[in-house]
């Protein structure tokens, strides 16, 4: 048997759980559109055929949970500034969407996306394509609240600690991120694609980090304590790094010859491909493009396992950080089974590669995604 066939089955959506079922409440078909991966806490992809919009719905977007989460009481959470700071303050919901608001159309993306696809395989959640997502959040700057806080110069990292409690003896979930990249493009977002933003995705408030990994986009956040060195703990030490100088398949290292996982790698998708076509008719390919780079300047896509490549067509939509989908009008030119692959270029000119970087946690796999077509005559 096949693995993509033991994936299908393994994969496929089993039960209804907390999160889950919060969104089926709100859309009716919630439920059956993402593929659980695990039953608590929930962790659940898109399929990549559903990946298809420039804004990926929210009930279509992927899920996240390190652990059952406890979210907090909207009547009474509270966001509290300390640390670095002149004056330690703490902001309701409401107060907080009185500041100047802003918004911002990017991708989110699970450190972890494609581990099911390194080889040898690895531990942990076994994403395969669909743990990515395009959405438009909208909240406040992080740069507006910590100047009414009155951030200090001393200032070099911002942790950030949201409301969920791990089970006994699990290290808490918590992550600091460089000042000069939060200033720069932090939102704390309280809406999603122009809805009030969901409890799976971390009501009433989330950290939005365009260009980087979804680790440290904190959900259910409570607190931000900008400090002079950055966390401590499983999370930052060992968690969420990769190697320096990435060795062959297999090869481990230890925490210190890694750093953090910070930006996306380049990499493209395959949403829309025939699983049959006939020689001489022309069929339409589409898919998407991100990089932690703010933007994509070509998608290329090719038949015969990248020995010749056809510039994509990309779309007009294309904001800082988020996706561009791309197309092209494909027509095979002979009976058999044709490999379809596509592979992306940024605008700093880094270009996707042919195979991922083995790493042993599982992190950014960004290796062509290939498609095979069954051609008749």
């Amino acid at each position: 048997m096949s693995f993509d066939r033991i994936d299908r089955r393994r994969f496929f959506l089993l039960a209804a759980a907390p999160l889950l079922a919060a969104q089926k409440a709100a859309v009716p078909h919630a439920r059956e559109a993402l593929l659980q991966l695990n039953g608590y806490a929930v962790n659940a992809e898109t399929p990549i055929e559903l990946l298809t919009e420039y804004l990926t719905p929210n009930e279509l977007f992927f899920v996240r949970s390190h652990w059952i989460p406890r979210t907090p009481d909207p009547k009474r959470w509270r966001l509290t500034i300390d640390g670095e700071v002149d004056r330690s303050l703490h902001f309701t919901l409401s107060e907080l969407k009185k500041l100047p608001r802003t918004e911002v159309t990017c991708v989110l993306q699970c450190a972890g996306n494609g581990r099911g696809l390194y080889s040898p395989p690895l531990p942990g959640v076994q994403w395969r394509f669909g743990a990515a997502g395009n959405a438009r959040w909208t909240g406040v700057r992080v740069r507006d609240v910590l100047d009414r806080a009155g951030l200090k110069g001393s200032a070099k990292h911002l942790h950030a600690f949201g409301s969920d409690v791990p089970p006994d003896k699990v290290p808490p979930f918590h992550r600091s991120i460089e000042i000069e990249k939060i200033l720069a493009d932090g939102i704390l977002a309280f809406s999603m694609n122009g809805e009030p933003l969901p409890v799976a995705h971390g009501a009433p408030l989330r950290l939005i980090v365009p260009g980087w990994a979804g680790d440290h986009w904190m959900k259910w956040l409570v607190r931000l304590s900008p400090q002079v060195e950055p966390q401590k703990g499983f999370y930052m030490e060992t968690a969420y790094r990769y190697p320096l100088a990435p060795g062959a398949a297999g090869v481990t290292f230890k925490p210190e010859e890694m750093s953090p996982v910070t930006e996306l790698f380049v990499k493209s998708n395959i949403t829309t491909a025939p699983q049959r076509a006939q020689a001489g008719h022309a069929q339409e390919i589409r898919g998407f493009a991100f990089s932690g780079a703010p933007d994509i300047a070509k998608v290329e896509i090719s038949d015969d396992d990248g020995a010749t490549w056809q510039d994509t067509i990309l779309d007009h939509r294309h904001d800082p950080y988020a996706w561009r989908l791309w197309s092209y009008r494909w027509t095979p030119a002979r009976p058999g089974v044709a490999r379809l692959c596509a592979r992306a270029t940024d605008s700093r000119g880094n270009i996707q590669p042919r195979e991922a970087v083995w790493n042993q946690s599982g992190y950014l796999h960004n290796g062509w995604h290939f498609v095979d077509v069954e051609v008749t005559s």
